[in-house]
């Protein structure tokens, strides 16, 4: 009799760890499985002011001239003014 307790209690103790780790499994497996970002209309999501204005002047919005000015303005021309 004594030998069927321990037999169930270890049952009910491997069923718990069980369930504990399929929730642990399926919190992990959730959290790797998001969407990813949708690329916005003007450009990738990760874009940087000074992506954005190198892909205008590339694209031709934008003169060598007015490229220059705004790179400057954003920090990233090299010169200082």
């Amino acid at each position: 009799m004594m030998l069927f307790g321990g037999i169930q209690i270890l049952f009910w103790l491997v069923v718990a760890v069980g369930v504990a780790l399929l929730i642990v499994w399926a919190i992990t497996s959730s959290s790797r499985h998001t969407l990813p970002a949708t690329p916005t209309p003007g450009g990738s999501p990760r874009e940087t002011p000074l992506d954005i204005l190198a892909r205008r002047f590339a694209s031709g919005e934008i003169t060598a001239e007015e490229y220059e000015r705004g790179r400057d303005l954003l920090g990233g021309g090299g010169k200082s003014t």
